[in-house]
C-alpha cells in the first residue's frame, strides 16, 4: 500500500533538471520503466516531455492512468507488463533516454537483469541515453544499524533493514504511519530484498546489455560519490549495434 497517491514532486524536478544538464530539452522521448506509480513520469510530461511510462504493477498504471488530465494525455501514455517482458512495446518504438530507476535491478538472477537492460537499449536511439538511480552498497556497508526513520509529507516511514556486506545482499522492510495528534495510525507496509552491485559490477552487467558507462554521480545534482550518499545515479550509453 502507497502511503500517498502523489508523493512530493522535489525528486521528478530533480531529475528533469538533470536531463536538461545533459542537454535533453523538453519535447525529448522518454521511456521510464518501472515507472512505480509515476510521480517522475507525471511530471515530467507537466514539464514538455513524451513519456512512456510503463510498470509491473497494473494497480499503480490504472492509478496513473486516472490521474493524467486531459492536457497531458498527447504526452504521456501509461502501461502494465511482466518483470520478463518489460517495457513491452512495439518493435519500432524508439526513445531518447530510458529511465530505470529505483534501484530495478538486482531483485532477481543477473541474466534478468541483462535481459531488461538489453530490452531498454533495443528502444533507444543510437546513442541513446540510460539513467539509473541505485542504492550504494558503501552508505549501507558504513551504517550497520538496523533502523531508520523517514517522513515523508504528513507520513512517517520506519525502515528496518540488514545488509550482508559480503553478499551485498540487503533486505528492507517499511512500515508506514499518518501522524494524527500524537498518535500514529497504521497505513501499511512493503518489502525488498535486493543485491546492491559494486561499480566494477553494475559496469560488467551494463556492458554484457549493450551499454557503456558514461558518468557516475553521488545524486542528482551531480554530487561526488561518498559513502555518506544513499543513492548512485549513473549515466550509460546504448553502445553501437553490431
Amino acid at each position: 500500500m502507497t502511503p500517498s497517491a502523489r508523493p512530493s514532486r522535489t525528486e521528478a524536478d530533480e531529475v528533469a533538471a538533470f536531463l536538461e544538464g545533459m542537454g535533453v530539452a523538453a519535447g525529448a522521448r522518454l521511456l521510464d520503466a518501472p515507472c512505480g506509480i509515476g510521480r517522475r513520469a507525471h511530471v515530467l510530461a507537466e514539464q514538455g516531455y513524451r513519456v512512456t511510462a510503463v510498470d509491473v504493477n497494473p494497480v499503480a498504471i490504472e492509478a496513473l492512468r486516472r490521474r493524467v488530465p486531459q492536457g497531458l494525455q498527447d504526452r504521456l501514455r501509461c502501461r502494465s507488463a511482466t518483470w520478463e517482458t518489460l517495457p513491452d512495446l512495439a518493435a519500432d518504438e524508439r526513445f531518447d533516454v530510458a529511465l530505470c530507476l529505483d534501484h530495478a535491478i538486482g531483485r532477481g538472477p543477473r541474466e534478468a537483469d541483462v535481459a531488461r537492460l538489453r530490452r531498454l537499449r533495443e528502444h533507444t536511439v543510437p546513442g541513446g541515453a540510460l539513467l539509473m538511480d541505485l542504492l550504494h552498497r558503501d552508505f549501507f556497508a558504513a551504517r550497520p544499524r538496523p533502523f531508520a526513520y523517514h517522513v515523508l509529507g504528513g507520513v512517517e516511514q520506519h525502515e528496518f533493514r540488514t545488509f550482508d556486506p559480503v553478499s551485498g545482499v540487503l533486505d528492507l522492510t517499511w512500515r508506514f504511519y499518518r501522524r494524527e495528534g500524537k498518535d500514529l495510525r497504521f497505513q501499511g507496509v512493503s518489502a525488498a530484498h535486493l543485491r546492491l552491485l559494486s561499480p566494477r559490477e553494475l559496469a560488467d552487467l551494463l556492458e554484457d546489455a549493450g551499454w557503456r558507462v558514461e558518468a557516475w554521480h553521488g545524486g542528482w545534482g551531480k554530487e561526488p560519490i561518498s559513502a555518506d550518499r544513499r543513492k548512485l545515479v549513473l549515466v550509460a550509453r546504448a553502445a553501437a549495434r553490431s
